[in-house]
Order: C-alpha cells, then structure tokens, then sequence
C-alpha cells in the first residue's frame, strides 16, 4: 500500500461531491465511490495513510491474434484461466489483515476467510503489498456448492503504489508463501500463435470462462472469453434481466459472433445454443411471476462470527432483498442459507404480465 500519495484537500472534495463516503465499520476508512481525479473508483484509504488503489478495469478483445498484436508488446506472455468468481483485494492494516470488494467497501466474510488462509507471513515481511484476487464458492455472491467452502486465486500482487508485480516474481512469491494462484496455462512467444489457438479452442470445449494474457512484465494486460463461456452466462443470467449491468448481455452476444467467425465454428449451433440460453431463461423468470413467485436466487455461507450476516445485509442494494431461509450450527461455525429477490426484474415482468404497455 502506498502511504500519503492522496491530498488531503482532495479526498475532502471528493466526500463533498459525493464521490467518496467516509464508513465506519471494523476500521474507519474512506472508500471511493466513484473514480475522481485520477483516483480509481474503489480506492480505499485506511487508517495511517494506507491508500488500497482500486482495481482498474483489464481490456477484453474481441479477436485473439489482432488483439495480442495490437495491445501487447512485449515478445514473451503468460496465460492465465479467468476465473468467474468475485473480485477482491487483500490488505494488511496496523496488525489486521482484511479484505476489501471491487466497489472499495470492507467484506466482513471474505475478510474472516482470508484471516483463516493463514497469510501473516506473507504481510508480514511483504507489509505494503496487495494481494489480488477471485474468490468462488459457498460466497454470498457466488453460486453455491456441496464440493468445497470457499476457494481463493491470486491473480496479481499491487506493490502497494499501483504497480503490479512482474509475473515471474508474482508467481514465485504466491509458490514461496503456499497462497493459491490462478491457474497458470503456461509460458508462450506472443507469436506462436498456432500453439495458442489450440489453447482457446482447448478452453472453449472444456467450458473455461476464458483467459488473461499478459506480458512478462505485467504492463501489458488483456482478458479474451470463449463464446460456451458468454453463453453460460447468458442461460446463468437471463431471468434477472434488468437486474444485470446495462449492456451484459449484448457484449456477449457481439464476443460469442466474433468467436464463432475467428474459429469457424458451426453458426447453425452455436446460434441455436445462444438464442435458446436467452429465451428460456426469460421465459423460466416469466413462468415463475406467473406463479406467483418472486425472482431469486439461493446463496450459502459458513463463518465464524453470526453478525456478518447482518453486515452483508447492510451492504447490499436496495433493489435485491434478502431473506434468510436456515441457520444452523456446524462444528463450531454457523452454516446460513439465504435467498436474493431481484426486485427489479420481478417489479417489471409482473407489470408486463399484468398488461403494462410502454413507449418505444
């Protein structure tokens, strides 16, 4: 983490703004809400001047060999699987290690899981550096599952003034302190683009999520998904359609057309497989208005410490509501079953479904 690189005058115009907030929880910190002056949204400024800069959004391209070409310059890349989980950053603060969510906010679970993965030594003999990563599994924002609790993978390591650590030292610290990394594809020529291509299709068939290419020295950084993975997400996400971010589903579309035209692959199934992912999801959220029912999802959590279930209620947006349907007690921990109802998803299908017209 770097320390005093923010202008007091300058965080003080931001909270007048209304582009920072300042938030007393665990610790006091101010988080930005947005991005202000060169200051990235979810930057995070703790306690002794510790300044977490904010994650910065990575380029996804649309074509592999055009894009390498065009946005990476160095001869030597390394491959990583992106994986669909969550984003966080990791942080030790005075002596406490805690966890902070894209958006800048301080994710009371993930910070009790981390302080359970037993990274003390790492921060303490590496104090200022920021541990980036995806975290899936039983979150309270991930898909839940019987196979494991929760997973966390190290994908970059910020050396705590906004730069990240070359990929041959990230890799060789994540080894040194037993912390998980992404799964590393491999060392490649960023022109061997024969060897590569059988990769993407290997990722494609296998239903990977994608991939991150970087260069040696992690300057150069760019995500390409295959289409089963933007077609996953559009069967996976379809019934909570206006609950999803303006333009979700039509970059996958536009990413799926371009995949299927680089590796020609068949249009007719393909076309089929995506059309069907997005009808029957909207069709399923419609069935299930008309039941009566509201738009959800189920999510699971064990931890430690019971009142993170309140503070997740805290943070959570005014148009998703939470329900708790179980808790219980298991080997010491608390096991807490719950369900999202996304409210404006259900708001407008049941008005649509009750003869509500619009405007085009």
């Amino acid at each position: 983490m770097s320390h005093g690189r923010i202008e007091r005058t300058k965080v003080n115009e931001a909270i007048k703004k209304g582009k920072a907030e300042l938030l007393r929880e665990e610790i006091n910190y101010v988080r930005f809400r947005s991005t202000f002056k060169g200051i990235e949204r979810g930057t995070v400024i703790a306690p002794g001047k510790n300044i977490i800069r904010g994650f910065p959004h990575i380029k996804r391209i649309f074509t592999f060999e055009n894009g390498i070409k065009k946005n990476i310059h160095e001869k030597t890349i390394h491959l990583e699987e992106k994986i669909d989980g969550f984003n966080i950053r990791i942080a030790r603060i005075g002596g406490g290690i805690y966890a902070f969510s894209r958006g800048g906010f301080l994710d009371s679970f993930v910070t009790e899981k981390v302080r359970e993965m037993g990274f003390e030594k790492f921060f303490g003999e590496h104090p200022e550096y920021v541990l980036c990563g995806e975290m899936i599994g039983n979150t309270p924002y991930t898909k839940p599952t019987k196979e494991f609790d929760v997973k966390l993978f190290v994908f970059d390591i910020d050396d705590g003034h906004g730069n990240y650590l070359p990929c041959k030292m990230k890799y060789e610290l994540l080894r040194k302190y037993n912390i998980p990394s992404i799964p590393l594809i491999g060392k490649f020529r960023a022109d061997d683009f024969k060897k590569l291509e059988k990769i993407v299709r290997h990722m494609n068939r296998a239903r990977k999520e994608g991939i991150a290419i970087k260069s040696e020295s992690r300057k150069d950084v760019v995500k390409y998904v295959n289409t089963n993975a933007d077609i996953d997400d559009i069967k996976n996400c379809a019934h909570l359609f206006f609950d999803m971010p303006f333009g979700f589903f039509n970059q996958r579309v536009v990413r799926s057309a371009f995949f299927i035209r680089d590796y020609g692959l068949d249009r007719e199934k393909y076309g089929k497989e995506l059309g069907a992912a997005y009808i029957k999801g909207l069709i399923k959220a419609m069935d299930t208005i008309a039941s009566g029912r509201d738009i959800e999802d189920e999510f699971e959590i064990l931890v430690s410490d019971e009142s993170i279930w309140d503070k997740i209620k805290k943070h959570t947006g005014k148009e998703v509501k939470l329900k708790l349907i179980s808790k219980r007690k298991e080997k010491g921990k608390t096991r807490i079953r719950f369900s999202k109802t996304y409210l404006k998803t259900t708001r407008k299908f049941r008005a649509f479904l009750n003869g509500k017209g619009i405007t085009d």
